[in-house]
């Protein structure tokens, strides 16, 4: 089942030589946040460009900007992204809105109305996952048809304000919308919507990079070798290419000690391991975003025994587009992948179909 992820990363939109403006921000909160350090985020630059206290259930920004910027305004793990220019604004924490001008005006509207979609989606997908009638496949279904009648609710919200506006709006839009569809061609779809300025903002470019990679590591493509430099359990230098492409199917499990949902797919991969490893197929798992020690514990406690690569970290989750794990990839004996993302039963049916043949 597709994932269907509701919110996305925001940032700062700049619009270079353009004159600065002056701008206030005036903020509310809750008066228990007295005392507290509220910042002022700039997603471009990832850092915090200025920071306030909480004085009486109040505090305030001030400045000269250029164009018009999506910041987020953040206290503690609360936050609200607002989009600022020259003139005075608000920030409600408690309420979660901002005014000030239309832009934000429509900013509210749509993230309340966003929101109000993911809500419904998260209810009804709960209902069908306490339905004990349902079977397996027949869950699957229902959770794929309710996946793509909420994705086409959100494409249907966000598309008019990603056409219509070619500033910090849209691109907060195109974000919320944009940032975790499946496939490249819905997000080409989508990308074929926005202006140049939304194609400049630096969270777009990210993704646009996610997309590209996603494409050069589609099933039938050829693999994309990486090598970490300590890779080995003796740290030496390990290579994606010193297993795949070798003439065996190889099934990879891009994986971490700390994901729940990885040690849970470690016995589905010693199934398929134990039934079929020989000359004609084998697994590698590759450790990212953990740590060394970390990994060679949980393979040790979960009794994995097929080869691992460590500390490969982001870099082949960057070259495969790779934004959430386990991510199983089979190889084909020449290193053309054969499939993608997969889990359970259809990764042990896929494994049984190529080894069949």
């Amino acid at each position: 089942m597709k994932k269907l992820l509701f919110f996305a990363a925001c940032a700062a939109l700049c619009a270079s030589c353009t004159p600065k403006k002056p701008f206030t921000l005036a903020g509310t909160a809750d008066s228990s946040a007295d005392g507290q350090t509220v910042y002022l985020y700039d997603y471009q630059e990832g850092r915090a460009v200025d920071s306030t206290v909480v004085a009486e259930g109040r505090f305030s920004f001030g400045g000269r900007i250029a164009g018009d910027v999506l910041r987020r305004v953040s206290l503690g793990r609360n936050f609200v992204n607002v989009i600022l220019e020259g003139g005075d604004f608000t920030v409600d924490l408690t309420e979660h809105t901002v005014g000030g001008s239309e832009k934000n005006e429509q900013l509210n509207r749509f993230n309340t109305q966003y929101d109000s979609i993911g809500r419904a989606f998260y209810e009804n997908f709960m209902t069908l996952k306490g339905d004990a009638l349902l079977s397996e496949a027949e869950f699957e279904a229902k959770a794929d048809a309710l996946v793509a009648e909420t994705n086409v609710a959100l494409g249907d919200l966000a598309r008019p304000l990603v056409e219509a506006n070619n500033n910090a709006l849209g691109a907060y839009a195109f974000l919320r919308w944009c940032s975790d569809l499946e496939t490249p061609e819905e997000f080409d779809a989508a990308l074929a919507l926005a202006g140049d300025r939304v194609r400049e903002f630096a969270p777009v470019k990210a993704i646009v990079d996610k997309h590209n990679a996603l494409k050069k590591t589609a099933e039938g493509m050829p693999f994309a070798d990486f090598t970490i430099e300590n890779g080995n359990a003796d740290s030496t230098a390990a290579s994606l290419s010193d297993y795949v492409g070798k003439g065996k199917y190889v099934l990879v499990d891009f994986w971490a000690s700390w994901c729940g949902p990885c040690r849970r797919e470690i016995p589905v991969i010693r199934e398929v391991w134990e039934k079929y490893r020989g000359d004609k197929f084998e697994v590698l798992g590759v450790a990212v975003w953990d740590k060394r020690e970390d990994t060679l514990k949980a393979a040790a406690d979960l009794g994995i025994e097929w080869a691992q690569i460590l500390d490969a970290q982001g870099v082949p989750t960057d070259l495969y587009g790779i934004n959430g794990i386990p991510h199983i990839i089979l190889f084909g004996p020449d290193g053309t992948i054969v499939a993608r993302g997969l889990r359970g039963d259809a990764l042990k049916e896929k494994v049984a179909e190529v080894m069949a043949e």
